[in-house]
């Protein structure tokens, strides 16, 4: 039985811990002269750029004491303000939801606590959040925790991601990503293919970081009766860390050509430097201000 509580906990707990996404923001657009953290015109209050007048243009929109400084007509634009969504997604196999670590919490825990804390940081100045597949609608920052780590539990959750909403501003993916990698792939590439950024999170356990086994073992596939009995499994590592190393490239290698960022976390690692990574990251690609 899944300890909610825990997980609720541990995710306040992290998301105390991090920065507000408009602070990072703030900092990528000062580091990149000329940026907006929305990356959008729109209707709202601050000021994003000027650019060139158009025929559609009519002359009230045109910014007169700019346009006065030269020949050229300017309009004042505003930043886009209306609030965007957040999609998370955690692999919801038995694989994932596994652990060597006794009494520890599961891949899938793991990556539920994350999630759920970016998503939090993210809905705390108005957008919104959703679980993909999790049959529940968009939460808002007061609810976003509780009513996703329940969502994760939906029992008609898919193995591979659904298409986010079409108003989806950000989408982040949790799995160890052994399953299929091409339809994995053919998921991801569909849940961007609307332009949203995104993020690729691969959690695993560090008995398959390390393949510590020396003799005779026998290994069993998590939520099945597949077992098989391996003997001097020392004579397997270098092959398995071959074959480890290069699933995770093809993965690095799928966030690059969708233009999404990739990161990987260790169970037993410290969350905080990685949930900072990621939301420097989807700052940099655009997150509410």
């Amino acid at each position: 039985m899944r300890d909610l509580n825990r997980l609720r906990a541990e995710a306040e707990t992290l998301a105390s811990e991090l920065p507000e996404f408009s602070v990072l923001t703030r900092q990528q657009a000062t580091a990149h002269p000329g940026g907006a953290p929305r990356q959008r015109a729109g209707h709202g209050e601050d000021f994003w750029q000027y650019r060139g007048r158009t025929p559609e243009d009519s002359a009230n929109a045109i910014d007169w004491r700019r346009s006065a400084t030269g020949d050229e007509l300017f309009i004042r634009e505003h930043e886009l303000q209306t609030a965007r969504q957040m999609e998370i997604w955690v692999d919801p196999s038995s694989g994932f939801d596994w652990t060597s670590i006794k009494g520890g919490l599961t891949k899938a825990e793991e990556a539920r606590i994350i999630l759920t804390a970016l998503a939090y940081q993210f809905c705390a100045e108005g957008d919104r959040a959703r679980v993909l597949g999790g049959g529940k609608g968009a939460f808002n920052t007061g609810q976003v925790i509780q009513k996703s780590l329940e969502a994760f539990d939906h029992p008609n959750r898919s193995d591979v991601p659904s298409v986010p909403e079409r108003d989806s501003s950000i989408v982040i993916i949790a799995s160890d990503f052994y399953s299929n990698m091409d339809d994995m792939a053919r998921a991801i590439s569909s849940a961007a293919s609307d332009g949203a950024s995104g993020m690729l999170l691969q959690i695993c356990d560090p008995m398959e970081v390390e393949f510590p086994f020396s003799g005779r073992v026998k290994f069993r596939r998590p939520g099945s009766t597949l077992s098989r009995i391996f003997g001097r499994t020392e004579d397997l590592k270098d092959t398995y860390e071959a074959r480890f190393k290069k699933r995770q490239d093809a993965v690095r290698a799928l966030a690059a050509r969708i233009g999404w960022g990739f990161e990987t976390h260790i169970l037993g690692n410290t969350r905080r430097p990685l949930a900072f990574r990621m939301m420097q990251d989807l700052a940099g690609a655009g997150a509410p201000r």
